[in-house]
């Protein structure tokens, strides 16, 4: 429901912003707002004479305009081809020759005829430029302040509508009028927007079915409660007014000239909540659109900037002097440096985008009278990319007075080093300083300027090199920007000369959405170099897969490469495949997954039916513990389906019970069901964490000792980690336990945060062991015996809160001779199959195998027992019959019923 005009009179209102609250009817029933003391509403009459009207005048002034400039350019070609008729008789030494107009010639006659209408279109032009009503800067007053509406200043906005967007807006009317309704609503506008080139790409980069969609639109666009009686007038729907008013802000904000149909799709959609259903169902939302949105504003962006780069460049002189002429030359620096702002000016760079908050402290560093800056972030945050994003900024000269007609320039340590002893290395890096000093008009940048640390003359008193830097930046002689990784500071510039005199600006890796409009800037070139096209689906894929499962690097650059890598293998498969010059999310899924080795495809069906059966697939090697393998498998399914909290590990359990029993053997086939191999499985025996060091051990050290736990898990994300005997670990060990379950995160000895949320963790304990047995012997329930397990024997080794952040505390049961029996047959086709390339078989007598098991059980150590007696009894002779040459090809090995070996010679060829 819209304000009344009388219900807003000297309310305060923050004028200089609006939302759906502030909208408001003025008396004569337009929708409006209240912006930067101005009040905004839309005031073009739609009426079908009026449309009709307005379109026969654009046509009759088409018609002029190509009339005029075809006379134009005819006395133009009369002109040339007068001259080639007379090119013999021109002297070029008789001024007299060129007087063409005392020439009685019709082709003379009709070009000066034709100098009117050159007239003409000249003031047609400038007529035309007049009357574009662009949308210009309205001067910003206070906020919340009370105002009088009726003496504000009235804007009609639709004088700042393309033309593209007003031809929209009619035919839109029509549609309305010719499916009877009263008014145009915001859905009549979107099937209209549909139409539009850019809407349409902007539907094809979202990977929108647009047929499909017009049909299920199709069906909402004629509403019967919105018929109109003949004699009256359709008018706009205040959402419709509201949308526009809408996408004026936008455009004002975004500095354009006037309002297109970019600028309204984004508001169709938060107006109607039908438009919002049909888009759900087709897996868009307003996030998606909004980014896709600056996708092509960036494009747009680029082409501003490459028709800015060529003016600025005119303007700017074309050697390394300022303006006025007035700079120094600078030998010295020149030759071991290179000029961002020449390079800027030829476009070499790609867009900086989603840095501006870096770059303005940038300019308030140096403001507040730093004349150094030093950015710090981790590799492929994007500090370059602010760098060169300054040096664009610079050739625009959009940058505050005092870095106005200056050069930025990088020095190149490399070639500063290369070949020069430290004396020669000192006596460059002072000239340069001197140079910069005395030129006035040079920004300098040093890319990571740690290599600066260490290099000196030699002698006790002389200077390191960045000491050198660190007194010319005190005394203020010239201005400095230089990198350095976030470890490398921390290494070697922390508490330094050089890092107190710079004012530390942290790049920080940009959250998903920056992530993805810094791909989208550089992806054109990439469409370009190789021949593909990617959708914004691929793009959030990329980002969002890469921020998820890779964690050894940063974001952008992990996104881009995995970009990169698709771009190479589809264009490679398009040769064969047109097909797959589209890149989609399921080729970026694939790309992460031969990176990773992480299944992060969607679940195939095939798939879906291992993971459903999943306790059937355990069982294959695994017997009994029936509540700890539904446990499990239970979390998996979850895990793969996405539907678990994404912030701690995948699953996480605490086994308990006596040893020999299987807890490493369920935790060996999840490793090998879940993740394909056994070797994703990270085992830590927590009998060597149990001294006062053992956290050092485990995450690192600042001295660059590596940690057994962080470097492993940083390596694989993606897998099982399996704490055995956890009660043995020290305290300090165990409250790391907390936040690793907590956060799903841990910071290494490298200051590197470690991702956990890709893995699943396992934690043993064999406390209560003896506890566990005696009571399933005596027949308690699991549950009492799990609750008197936590009560009376957990509760001494662990915190309660460590306990509870488990997401399962499994008991595992004594083994019972059958298990042993099934194991002893699992033990045996293990055997069975390491002799199979030996073209030798194993078989066995069902009581024989029996009589082993019932040798090899011990209700105390459950199954190891087994695995001994299997290894003396009949792996041991294996090995002692195909040493002495006894085996042959094709020969069988009998455990017959009194659990001996005996050999059935193969049939001879």
């Amino acid at each position: 429901m819209l304000n009344n005009l009388e219900n807003l009179e000297n309310k305060p209102i923050d004028q200089n912003t609006f939302d759906v609250d502030d909208f408001f009817k003025q008396k004569n029933g337009k929708t409006s707002v209240v912006f930067l003391n101005h009040v905004l509403f839309f005031g073009l009459d739609f009426r079908a004479t009026l449309i009709f009207l307005r379109r026969i005048k654009k046509k009759i002034n088409r018609l002029i305009d190509l009339f005029v400039y075809l006379l134009a350019v005819a006395g133009l070609l009369s002109f040339l081809y007068w001259i080639y008729l007379n090119v013999e008789t021109i002297n070029i030494d008789n001024l007299e020759t060129f007087y063409f107009w005392k020439d009685g010639s019709v082709f003379i006659s009709f070009f000066l005829f034709s100098l009117l209408f050159d007239m003409f279109v000249v003031y047609r032009i400038s007529e035309k430029k007049a009357s574009l009503k662009k949308i210009r800067k309205i001067k910003e007053s206070k906020r919340n302040i009370r105002i009088d509406y009726q003496k504000l200043v009235k804007i009609d906005i639709a004088n700042s509508l393309n033309e593209e967007l007003l031809l929209i807006l009619e035919d839109s009317y029509f549609l309305a009028k010719k499916l009877n309704q009263k008014e145009l609503g915001t859905l009549h506008l979107f099937w209209l927007l549909t139409s539009s080139p850019k809407v349409k790409n902007l539907l094809s980069r979202l990977n929108i079915n647009i047929p499909r969609l017009l049909e299920i639109l199709k069906k909402y666009l004629d509403n019967p409660k919105l018929q109109r009686d003949e004699n009256k007038n359709i008018v706009l729907s205040d959402n419709v007014q509201e949308i526009l008013l809408s996408a004026f802000y936008d455009a004002y904000v975004n500095k354009q000239e006037s309002i297109g149909v970019l600028n309204v799709i984004l508001f169709c959609y938060q107006k109607n909540p039908i438009l919002q259903e049909i888009l759900y169902e087709l897996e868009i939302s307003q996030n998606k659109i909004q980014n896709a949105i600056k996708w092509f504003r960036i494009n747009e962006q680029i082409m501003d900037n490459y028709r800015v780069f060529k003016k600025m460049a005119r303007l700017k002189p074309g050697n390394n002097m300022n303006k006025s002429y007035t700079a120094i030359a600078t030998p010295t620096l020149d030759y071991f440096s290179r000029d961002l702002t020449a390079m800027a000016k030829y476009g070499y760079f790609e867009i900086c985008v989603s840095r501006e908050k870096e770059i303005k402290q940038i300019f308030e560093a140096f403001e507040s009278e730093q004349s150094g800056v030093l950015l710090i972030g981790s590799v492929g945050v994007g500090k370059r990319s602010v760098v060169e994003g300054l040096a664009q900024l610079m050739v625009k000269e959009n940058v505050p007075a005092f870095l106005k007609d200056r050069r930025l320039v990088e020095l190149d340590l490399s070639r500063l080093i290369s070949g020069a002893s430290p004396t020669q290395a000192e006596e460059r890096m002072l000239s340069i300083i001197n140079e910069i000093s005395r030129s006035k008009n040079i920004v300098l940048y040093i890319e990571n300027i740690q290599n600066l640390m260490g290099i000196t003359a030699g002698s006790e008193e002389s200077l390191e090199l960045s000491e050198v830097l660190a007194e010319t930046l005190s005394r203020q002689n010239i201005y400095c920007i230089a990198s350095v990784t976030t470890e490398n500071y921390s290494k070697f510039l922390e508490g330094r000369a050089i890092a107190d005199v710079m004012a530390p600006i942290k790049i920080l890796e940009p959250n998903i959405d920056d992530s993805i409009c810094m791909i989208e800037s550089k992806i054109a070139w990439i469409e370009n170099k190789y021949g593909v096209y990617f959708d914004y689906q691929s793009l959030e894929e990329a980002v969002t897969l890469s921020s998820k499962y890779i964690n050894d690097k940063f974001l952008p650059e992990k996104a881009v490469n995995i970009i990169k890598a698709v771009a190479v293998r589809n264009s490679k498969l398009a040769q064969k495949d047109p097909n797959k010059q589209v890149c989609t999310k399921s080729d970026i899924a694939e790309i992460v997954s031969d990176t990773t080795g992480i299944p992060v495809s969607q679940v195939s069906q095939s798939e879906g039916e291992k993971l459903i059966n999943l306790e059937s697939k355990i069982h294959e090697r695994m017997i009994g513990q029936e509540e700890a393998v539904v446990a499990v498998s239970g979390s998996l399914r979850r895990s793969r389906a996405q539907i678990r909290e994404g912030n701690r590990p995948i699953a996480s359990f605490l086994f308990m019970g006596p040893t020999g029993v299987g807890k490493t053997e369920l935790a060996k086939s999840v490793s090998e069901v879940y993740f394909g191999d056994e070797r994703y499985m990270i085992r830590l025996d927590m009998s060597e964490y149990q001294l006062s060091d053992s956290v050092k051990k485990m995450l690192g050290d600042v001295d660059g000792t590596l940690g057994y736990l962080t470097e492993a898990v940083r390596k694989k994300p993606f897998s099982l980690i399996l704490f055995d005997e956890i009660e043995k670990a020290h305290p300090d060990i165990l409250n790391l336990f907390l936040q690793i379950l907590d956060d799903g995160r841990l910071t290494d000895g490298q200051g590197r945060t470690i991702n956990f949320t890709n893995s699943i963790i396992i934690a043993t304990s064999n406390a209560g062991a003896l506890f566990i047995q005696e009571a399933v012997k005596d027949g308690i329930e699991m549950a009492v015996i799990k609750q008197e397990l936590i009560d009376e024997h957990l509760n001494k080794i662990m915190r309660p809160e460590l306990i509870n952040r488990f997401d399962g505390l499994i008991v595992f049961k004594p083994l019972t001779i059958e298990n042993v029996f099934s194991i002893a047959k699992i033990m045996i086709k293990k055997i069975a199959k390491s002799l199979e390339d030996k073209g030798v078989s194993l078989m066995y007598d069902d009581d024989g195998l029996l009589k082993l098991a019932e040798m090899g059980y011990d209700p105390k150590f459950g199954a190891r027992p087994l695995r001994r007696l299997l290894q003396d009894k009949i792996e041991n002779e294996i090995a002692n019959l195909v040493l002495g040459g006894k085996l042959q090809r094709r020969d069988t090995i009998f455990i017959n019923e009194n659990g001996n070996i005996e050999i059935e010679k193969g049939r001879k060829i």
